[in-house]
This record gives C-alpha cells, sequence and structure tokens, in this order.
C-alpha cells in the first residue's frame, strides 16, 4: 500500500513524429498529460461522442441488416458521417417547426406578399389578435389600422407604423417579413430533405455492429487528439509535459533516445500539485476504488486503501450479524467470480465481495447466529462464540472501542505522514486527547482512580498541541486564531467515536429480525395443519431475503459512511487529484 513517488518529465520532438509519439505514449499507458497550451479545454469524456453516435443508430425506427464483416469499413469516417447526419436532422426538425408555427400564425391573415419597404413609406406592418370588445379601444389610439377578419371572439387586426405601436389592446403576434406562400414552399423542401436524411440514417444503421467493435479504438483517436492540444507547438518541435512514475523514467528515457527526443526530468516542486497514484496488491485494489468514492488522497499523504477495505469489511460484518447470511454472499460471489474476471474494475471488486462475505461468516461464528439461530449447547460451533449479541453492555462498548481505534488510526497516519515536523503534532494531539478521554471513561466505569490524573493529562496535553501548533508556520495571532479554530473539532471527535455506535443498533435490528421470522414460521407451521409448511418455508424465504437485503443495504451505507466521513476526515484532511493515466481503453 502506498502512493507511487511521481516526476515531472518534459519530452521535445520533431513535429512530423507528434502523432507517432502520441500513439506509443499512448501504448505505454504510464503518463498523465499536463497542459502546455495558453488555453486548455477540459478534457470532454472520450466515450461520449461514440456511445451517442451508436445510440443514435440504435435509436433508428428502421433498421438495416447489419454488417459484421466489411472491408471499406472506417469507423472515424462513419461517426463523422454520423455526427453531421444527426446535426443536419436536428437543424432541419427545428426549421420545420419553426416554419410550421409561422404559418400556423399568418393564417388568419390569408394569403399575401409584404409589400416592398418603399411602398409603405417606411412604415412596417404589425400583427395582432384583439378581443372583439376592445376593438373600440383600438379605435380610440389614433393609429392606422385594418381590420381583416373577426371570428367568435377575436378580431385580426394589421396596424401600420414606423414602429412598433403602443395602445393596442392585445400582444403582437411575430409572423416574420416571409409570405405564406414562400413559407410553405420552404416547408415542403425541409420535409423532403428530412425524408432523404431519414432515410441515410436507416441506411448507415448497417454499421452499428462494426461501430460498436470500434468503440474503444474511436476513443482512444479522441483521448490522443485532446493530448494533442495540450502540446506545445512551436514549429519545427513540440513539447509535451507530463507526470510519470519514477520506476517509468527508464523506459521513458531509452524510448526519447531512441527517437531522438529530449527529455527533461524535475521533482515535484512546492508550487506543483502532482497528482495521486495509488499502487496495491490484487486483494487490495478494491480500497482504492472504496476511498476515491469519498476523497482522493493528497501525493505526499498516506495510502488508506488498506485500512479502509478491511475495516469496511469488519463494519459491513457487524450490521449484518449472521454467518447464514454470509454464506449466501459467498455463494454468489463465487457464482459470479469467473464473470467479474473479465475487466479489472471487476477483478478488483470480487475480491472486496469475497473479502465482505469471508468476514460476515468469521464474525457470525464469534456471536454464533446462523440464519437467526444460535449453535446448540456442547456443539463444535459454540466452542467459537464469544459474543452475545444480548449484551447490550459489552456490544456497545465493543462498538465505541472500535470507534475509538479508528479515529485514533486516522490521526496517528496522518501525524506519521510529516515526520518530525511540528505539523504532525495537532493530529498527534488528537489522537491523545481521544484516548485520554476513552481512557478516563474505562476507569470510570471500572473504579480505577488511578488512570484519572495521567489520562487527564494525556487529553489535556493533547488539545494543547492541537492549540499551539494548528496554525504552525502563521503570524502569531493568526496562528492563534486557527488554534482555536481547531479546538472547535472537540465535539466532532466526541460525535464521530459515538457514531460508531451503529454498528451495534444496525446489527442488533438485523439479529431481531430474523430470530422474529424464524418465530412466525413456527407459529405457522404449528399453528395451521395441513398446509403449515408450505406458510412456514415461505416466512423463511420472504423474510430472510428482505432482512438481507436491509442489512447488505445499511452495511454498505452505514460501514462506508464510517470509513469516508468519520476516518477519513481525522485521517486525510487534505485532498488530492486521482492520477488519470494517457492510456488506450482497456490496456
Amino acid at each position: 500500500m502506498a502512493i507511487v513517488p511521481l516526476s515531472k518529465l518534459t519530452l521535445v520532438g520533431h513535429q512530423a513524429e507528434k502523432d507517432r509519439v502520441l500513439e506509443d505514449l499512448q501504448e505505454l499507458g504510464c503518463l498523465e498529460i499536463v497542459s502546455l497550451a495558453p488555453e486548455a479545454a477540459p478534457l470532454a469524456d472520450p466515450s461520449k461522442q461514440s456511445r451517442e453516435v451508436l445510440s443514435y443508430l440504435d435509436r433508428c425506427p428502421q433498421k438495416q441488416r447489419p454488417l459484421t464483416i466489411s472491408t471499406d469499413f472506417d469507423p472515424v469516417r462513419v461517426e463523422a458521417e454520423v455526427l453531421a447526419l444527426k446535426d443536419r436532422i436536428h437543424r432541419l426538425e427545428l426549421e420545420r417547426d419553426t416554419l410550421m408555427h409561422r404559418i400556423e400564425a399568418l393564417a388568419p391573415w390569408g394569403d399575401f406578399d409584404f409589400p416592398p419597404a418603399e411602398d409603405l413609406a417606411g412604415r412596417r406592418l404589425w400583427f395582432y389578435v384583439v378581443p372583439r370588445n376592445r376593438v373600440r379601444e383600438l379605435a380610440a389610439s389614433g393609429l392606422i389600422w385594418e381590420d381583416v377578419r373577426r371570428d367568435g371572439r377575436n378580431a385580426f387586426v394589421i396596424v401600420i407604423s414606423e414602429s412598433e405601436p403602443q395602445g393596442v389592446p392585445a400582444p403582437r403576434v411575430r409572423t416574420g417579413k416571409v409570405s405564406r406562400r414562400k413559407l410553405e414552399r420552404r416547408l415542403h423542401d425541409v420535409e423532403l430533405e428530412l425524408d432523404d436524411a431519414y432515410l441515410e440514417r436507416v441506411r448507415l444503421t448497417r454499421w452499428r455492429v462494426l461501430l460498436s467493435r470500434s468503440l474503444d479504438a474511436l476513443e482512444d483517436r479522441a483521448v490522443r487528439n485532446y493530448a494533442a492540444g495540450q502540446c506545445y507547438d512551436s514549429d519545427p518541435v513540440f513539447a509535451l509535459r507530463a507526470w510519470a512514475p519514477i520506476e517509468a523514467l527508464d523506459t521513458l528515457g531509452s524510448y526519447a533516445e531512441e527517437h531522438g527526443m529530449a527529455m527533461e526530468i524535475s521533482d515535484p516542486g512546492p508550487e506543483d500539485k502532482p497528482p495521486t497514484l495509488l499502487r496495491n496488491t490484487e486483494r487490495r485494489e478494491g480500497g482504492e476504488d472504496l476511498v476515491n468514492f469519498y476523497k482522493t488522497p493528497r501525493y505526499g499523504s498516506w495510502d488508506p486503501s488498506g485500512v479502509v477495505l478491511y475495516s469496511f469489511a469488519i463494519f459491513f460484518a457487524m450490521i449484518i450479524s449472521d454467518g447464514g447470511y454470509g454464506l449466501i454472499l459467498a455463494l454468489i460471489v463465487s457464482h459470479y467470480w469467473k464473470r467479474l474476471s473479465g475487466s479489472a474494475g471487476g477483478r478488483r471488486w470480487r475480491w472486496v465481495l469475497f473479502t465482505l462475505a469471508a468476514a460476515t461468516i468469521g464474525y457470525g461464528i464469534l456471536i454464533g447466529s446462523f440464519f437467526g439461530v444460535a449453535p446448540g449447547p456442547g456443539s463444535l460451533a459454540a466452542r467459537f462464540v464469544i459474543l452475545d449479541m444480548a449484551d447490550t453492555t459489552t456490544m456497545m462498548g465493543l462498538s465505541i472501542a472500535i470507534g475509538v481505534l479508528h479515529v485514533l488510526l486516522g490521526n496517528l497516519m496522518d501525524a506519521g505522514r510529516h515526520g518530525w515536523s511540528p505539523r504532525a503534532l495537532p493530529s498527534l494531539g488528537w489522537a491523545m486527547f481521544v484516548l485520554g478521554g476513552y481512557t478516563l471513561y474505562l476507569g470510570a466505569r471500572a473504579g480505577a482512580d488511578a488512570v484519572r490524573t495521567p489520562a487527564t493529562a494525556a487529553a489535556v496535553g493533547g488539545l494543547f498541541l492541537v492549540l499551539a501548533f494548528a496554525g504552525y508556520g502563521a503570524r502569531p495571532l493568526a496562528r492563534l486564531g486557527k488554534g482555536l479554530a481547531a479546538m472547535t473539532r472537540i465535539t466532532a471527535a466526541f460525535g464521530d467515536v459515538l457514531s460508531y455506535l451503529r454498528l451495534f443498533a444496525l446489527g442488533l435490528a438485523s439479529a431481531s429480525l430474523a430470530i422474529s421470522f424464524n418465530g412466525m414460521a413456527a407459529s405457522a407451521w404449528e399453528g395451521i395443519p395441513g398446509v403449515g409448511i408450505l406458510a412456514a418455508l415461505a416466512i423463511l424465504v420472504i423474510g430472510h431475503s428482505l432482512n438481507l437485503l436491509l442489512a447488505v443495504a445499511g452495511g454498505f451505507i452505514h460501514g462506508l459512511r464510517l470509513n469516508v466521513i468519520e476516518f477519513l476526515n481525522w485521517g486525510l484532511p487534505e485532498e488530492g487529484s486521482l492520477f488519470r493515466p494517457f492510456k488506450k481503453k482497456g490496456a
């Protein structure tokens, strides 16, 4: 578990070799491009355009028989054709709707051509639909107007004026300057063009299978084009800057030497903000996804992937609180094991799911619960039972102890990343405060007065470190202000530790529901002669299925919440950006 050290490198090569160099670097897949362009546009989702093209063809109401083999298929050309056609159809449909609206607006005034502007001496025609009971207001306005026609409710009026007239008791009807006859001719032409475009869309549907097979290549090309825009071009050379893992520098140096390129390497400077590249074993890689779900560790901090993965598994198991449910989860994981191996994300998550199932089974053995049934006295399973869910005091104490250890570990890991620097002291102070406060709590429960003084000293000493060093490096008054502001987290420390009581509460709820469904099934079996066994089986299947779904949902939500909010807020106060390698799709 580590954050991989990075170096900043700059490659300079001939402009004529730029496309080939970018393709080779994408094949290597070990760089994150840093923009050297004056105005770099943000990277859009490279899969969006290609997948929209495929979706557009799939949504076509009529389709041609798809081709699966073709010698003249060019995915780039087909993508460009579909995008151009989609844009053309969109523009034609907008124009058609506009024309239909204007034709409808002109219909009440009949078929006429607008007179030339010189014939009206600089005046214009203004169209209104005036309620019949308000025409007298128009007559009294002094405007030049003509009542073209009337229906049962309105009068269709044309006003002649140089500018938009005032005092007309109705809103203006916007008809444009083109006659209805010309609009109808243009509408006819647009509809013919649309028919041709729709037929062209149907024709292009023949490529949808081949296009789906080329999505990765199209997305790789889109990313290369974006990377090309991030380079600095000054004919006859170009420059590319990127972050690279230090173990890849030898390979990159050999490539640069082989292709006659200049390469400069430097360490991250104080003004740099390198991305974070996490490196874990295959069984712990899923922890990276759990961490990045909430925040990415800042470069130079520490990698919490393993801690989050295993603590999440423990919390999940405590919320499920049943080994039988763990067995069901293990069966589901084993069923989908090979299917999950088809992608990198699937391989990571199958180990996460395996860890959750194993932890749930293990914890179920420790509390002696399998589908809400406890092992019989003297049985082998009974020998491993060391916890009793009905012992509220012990289980609540266990949950608080886990919370203390989790918050304590987060602060110690955050302090450890600073080494012997004074910047480590605030986190160390919070660790002392939490440990001292918990020791006081245990001493009060056990009546051990001897621990009161050292525990109080640890807690007070920890708060002093927070007050004195939270603003380290600032001016005295600002430093004091930052220290006082940091002290407000005292309530957060208590609240975060007590938040772990949800482990016991949710676990008790899950166990109680399992026992309740068993009792209902037993009552149905005994109380309904003949078909009682069927009713009991239905209650068991439906009840335990529902309980398992609720428990799994609670395990994911609350188990993950305790890690990403309570734990990481203490262990990773600063957030970084994830390393996004410039690589080919699926590499």
